[in-house]
């Protein structure tokens, strides 16, 4: 049972380092519709190792997010490349931050970055923790052979490591922008959601 997991776990990180975010020449230069733009994403996060697609994207979800500015408006509700791109960073995220924080983080970013650049800044971080933890979950099972540790428990220990690792850096993340906030340098959102600037295409 213990290999069988030990397995499982193994070509399960292979499929994740190899999975890579489309750049953002890669995103269809061309405006869509509603259906057309989650058919996109339902098709990138059906690959994408992590929750289902069904889960993270939805057609309320798109309209909310720009209800409350999160996303920049559409035009003749069409959808344009930087709308796919913010979907991609909002879908992602979203499970491990808390919206405001994502929109904080894309905010800062792209007070150094154009947008271009933000997003493909992006899938790269991603793409290369994607790397790291697999590389962390390496390093544990190699050990298997140094000590007197069994595989359920090496499997237990880099589960909590992770947990507690991606706890961490949540803080963390909520108190930069929490600070940020604070210097009045992002905007914030209201006790509706909506936030307090608009963005600018």
């Amino acid at each position: 049972m213990e290999d069988k997991l030990a397995q499982e776990l193994e070509a399960w990180g292979k499929e994740k380092v190899a999975y890579t975010f489309p750049r953002w020449e890669q995103i269809p230069d061309i405006e869509l519709y509603m259906d057309q733009v989650i058919a996109l994403l339902e098709k990138h996060f059906h690959k994408f190792p992590g929750d289902s697609a069904g889960k993270l994207i939805s057609p309320s979800m798109i309209n909310n997010y720009v209800k409350q500015g999160i996303i920049p408006p559409t035009i003749k509700k069409r959808y344009s490349r930087t709308h796919i791109a913010y979907l991609m960073m909002l879908c992602t995220l979203k499970p491990v931050l808390p919206l405001a924080v994502v929109q904080g983080i894309i905010e800062f970013q792209l007070q150094t970055k154009t947008f271009a650049e933000v997003y493909d800044h992006f899938a790269i971080e991603q793409e290369q923790a994607s790397v790291y933890t697999m590389a962390q979950a390496k390093a544990e099972s190699e050990l298997l052979g140094q000590t007197a540790a069994t595989e359920q428990e090496m499997l237990s220990n880099l589960s909590l490591k992770m947990a507690v690792l991606a706890n961490s850096s949540k803080i963390l993340a909520e108190k930069i922008i929490e600070m940020e906030r604070a210097e009045g340098k992002l905007s914030t959102l209201d006790d509706k959601g909506k936030k307090s600037k608009k963005i600018k295409m």
